[in-house]
């Protein structure tokens, strides 16, 4: 006999509005509802999707008997709704403002091998070649993202896929090009 889970009115509500989140923030990535600010986006779709849950939770009946199991549920789907938001969160800044990410892609625009330390100069904008840049860089070798050869830096050619996924992301969502590309 096989176990059957149903969840509960609410708890496929806090599902549904989950859902939601970055359908709304697809929506608000384009026009004509384009809503510019990043920060300003992810806030209205997070809003917009609270307020779908809370929409679906009083349009059901479960919520108005108001018992233990009521009260368990409404906890429950604001946490799995707030887990979401916060997993398209850092997802988003990851894609977005990730300095590793964006490093990534900022090489993959460069015809050919380029030398580390102008590259890296003319990326941070002035800030120390020695500092985070320094760190990210080691991060995108140690993981054969790319590859040194003796003062030359190249996108390694397994990671042309991941770079092709994150640039549709970031021209999907209207985010701006990396920083020195």
């Amino acid at each position: 006999m096989a176990l059957v889970i149903i969840p509960s009115e609410i708890v496929a509500a806090s599902f549904a509005a989950s859902a939601s989140v970055p359908i709304f923030l697809l929506a608000l990535s384009r026009r004509p509802i384009w809503v510019r600010d990043v920060d300003k986006r992810f806030r209205l779709a997070s809003i917009l999707a609270i307020a779908l849950w809370v929409g679906l939770m009083l349009s059901g009946d479960e919520v108005w008997r108001f018992d233990a199991r009521a009260v368990s549920d409404v906890v429950a789907g604001g946490l799995i709704l707030s887990s979401c938001i916060l997993t398209i969160l850092i997802l988003l800044l990851l894609v977005a403002a990730g300095v590793s990410t964006t490093l990534l892609v900022s090489l993959s625009e460069k015809p050919g091998p380029v030398d580390i330390e102008p590259w890296l100069a003319d990326y941070g904008g002035g800030f120390g070649v020695e500092d985070l840049f320094r760190d990210r860089l080691n991060l995108l070798l140690g993981t054969g993202a790319a590859v040194v050869r003796q003062s030359t830096l190249t996108l390694a050619r397994h990671a042309r896929l991941p770079v092709a996924l994150l640039e549709t992301a970031m021209l999907y969502f209207n985010l701006s090009k990396p920083m020195g590309s």
